[in-house]
């Protein structure tokens, strides 16, 4: 078995858990397992994340708990009503683009019209919605006071390494003559892509300032160039040499000596047409990687 260390997010959710009993206790709440529940899922990553995992929640539990307790009314347990309400809990949440809130609004249907052992449906709907929102809350407090996520660092170690692909992937490809793989650099575009989103739903919850975003932006939008001329340079099944302006560049960039062209037909111009293209990208980078060194 491997053992791995206890992370933050693992701290704050055990935090999270402790306060919402205590206040269940401060307040005398009967079903203390539905906040809970609500603020082990509310607990994400980011106060971002906690915030809108939260409101899917709270969307889900209102919905669940209103036509939970119009139907429970009517009819608690009743087989028919049951299956009823799930067809229109889907319907409406799928109408209003709630996607994420129809398992809980399902679930807190169900719970309302077979959980009810004579209590009044109104009052058990109410603290369904309560409860949870005592959850999340909590959760979402907790994940932005306590110690929150270094975002900002995240984003800052992923970029250098999106670039630091970049340039791995040209020099075996311009240098060493190696087929590489796309698929990597496409991957390390799309992780920095969502560490800029998160990062910058995070300073938009803190109103704190946009450091580095347009930097980044940049990058990725000179990073997708690289790879769309990268990837017509894979197409090529002809092998190619530079041509002489190429090949000096690229000696001065990776220090080492590529292939020369061994004849100028047409595949070959295209070829040191987009090693042109990329190699300008690439000075692109090194400048913006530049400035935010300094």
């Amino acid at each position: 078995m491997k053992f791995r260390k206890i992370g933050m997010r693992n701290i704050k959710t055990a935090i999270s858990v402790s306060i919402c009993v205590a206040l269940a206790h401060v307040f005398n709440r009967e079903y203390i397992f539905y906040a809970v529940i609500a603020s082990v899922i509310a607990m994400q990553n980011s106060v971002a994340d906690s915030f809108k995992t939260g409101k899917n929640r709270m969307l889900g539990t209102i919905t669940g708990a209103v036509i939970g307790f119009i139907f429970a009314f009517i009819s608690p347990n009743n087989i028919i009503l049951c299956g009823i309400g799930i067809i229109i809990l889907i319907f409406i949440c799928n109408s209003l683009g709630w996607n994420k809130s129809i398992t809980i609004s399902c679930i807190v249907f169900l719970a309302i019209m077979l959980n009810l052992n004579g209590r009044s449906p109104l009052m058990y709907s109410i603290n369904r919605i309560i409860d949870t929102f005592i959850g999340i809350t909590v959760a979402v407090l907790v994940n932005y006071f306590i110690l929150p996520p270094k975002h900002l660092d995240k984003l800052y170690d992923q970029y250098i390494l999106a670039i630091d692909k970049v340039f791995i992937i040209m020099e075996e490809k311009l240098c060493n003559h190696k087929r590489v793989n796309l698929d990597k650099l496409e991957n390390e575009i799309l992780k920095l892509k969502s560490n800029l989103n998160t990062y910058t739903s995070e300073i938009r919850i803190r109103q704190q300032k946009n450091m580095y975003v347009d930097e980044i932006k940049k990058i990725i939008n000179v990073c997708n160039e690289i790879y769309i001329h990268l990837k017509i340079i894979e197409s090529i099944e002809q092998v190619c040499g530079l041509n002489e302006i190429n090949h000096i560049r690229v000696i001065d960039m990776f220090s080492k000596e590529p292939m020369r062209e061994k004849e100028n037909d047409q595949i070959s111009t295209v070829f040191n047409y987009h090693v042109e293209n990329i190699l300008n990208l690439l000075d692109k980078l090194e400048v913006i990687k530049y400035l935010n060194k300094h």
